[in-house]
């Protein structure tokens, strides 16, 4: 089992199994959340959630369809302290927290909770395997600066103190053996937070986040495998053990030495 780092920056963890639409989903909810509860997330919310869909040109008319919204309903299980959520969708199982101590304890948990919806659903087919770290990089001794801590390629020009930095992004997206990786660095002045898509569902942020201020970095690693194949618990812990390490390859390129020693 991989060791917890002292002062790991990791502060958000998301996973995501995309599977067959159960479009009765509502009929096995109260078996599933009898189950849930036996995991000990018994925070239970029932959500309308809208969404606006925009259809590509179409190709005979040659003209752009209006968006339209649907709504969809979405299931929540949260634990008491409210670190940690999975959240059911009818095609789709995501886990998030703010609570991360080890790979091998969060995938755990998310194949624990998928071979509870397994039993209920008989899933046929995964579609879609994702796994994204949101780690904030912050120097927190005197003397020590936001260069330490991150390699040059992923500062561009954020660090040539010239005006009042608002913003710099770098992303970097690669093709690998087990998906495609998406590595990006945020660089801005401020208070830690979360990109939009992750803030619909609140989650209590750990304070030695939230209570720094001033110039950090992101890194938000997003790794993620497409491909429909046979529903298989073992298959799906494989694949995001691949996801992970590819995470964790990349992260490591992105860090340095001293910021992994200073977290260590």
């Amino acid at each position: 089992m991989r060791k917890k780092l002292t002062n790991a920056p990791v502060y958000y963890t998301v996973a995501q199994v995309k599977f067959n639409h159960v479009l009765d989903l509502d009929n096995y909810i109260p078996t599933i959340q009898s189950k849930m509860r036996g995991m000990h997330f018994p925070d239970f919310k029932k959500e309308i959630v809208q969404r606006l869909d925009f259809p590509v040109l179409q190709a005979q008319q040659g003209q752009m369809v209006p968006p339209t919204m649907t709504t969809q309903t979405r299931y929540m299980f949260g634990d008491t302290a409210g670190q940690t959520a999975f959240l059911l969708d009818t095609n789709a199982l995501t886990l998030q927290t703010t609570a991360y101590e080890t790979f091998e304890t969060f995938s755990g948990l998310l194949i624990k909770a998928l071979e509870i919806l397994n039993t209920a659903l008989h899933l046929d087919y995964i579609e879609r395997i994702g796994l994204r770290y949101l780690d904030a990089i912050h120097p927190f001794k005197d003397g020590e600066a936001l260069s330490d801590f991150l390699v040059p390629g992923v500062l561009g020009l954020a660090l040539r103190g010239h005006g009042q930095l608002q913003q710099s992004v770098s992303e970097t997206v690669v093709e690998t053996p087990a998906g495609k990786l998406v590595s990006r660095v945020i660089v801005r002045n401020g208070q830690i937070g979360l990109p939009s898509e992750l803030t619909g569902v609140a989650l209590v942020l750990a304070p030695r986040f939230t209570q720094r201020q001033g110039l950090h970095a992101i890194a938000d690693t997003d790794a993620s495998f497409t491909r429909r194949e046979a529903f298989g618990l073992f298959e799906v812990k494989s694949r995001l053990a691949a996801l992970h390490d590819e995470i964790d390859a990349s992260f490591k390129a992105t860090v340095t030495k001293h910021a992994l020693a200073s977290w260590a």
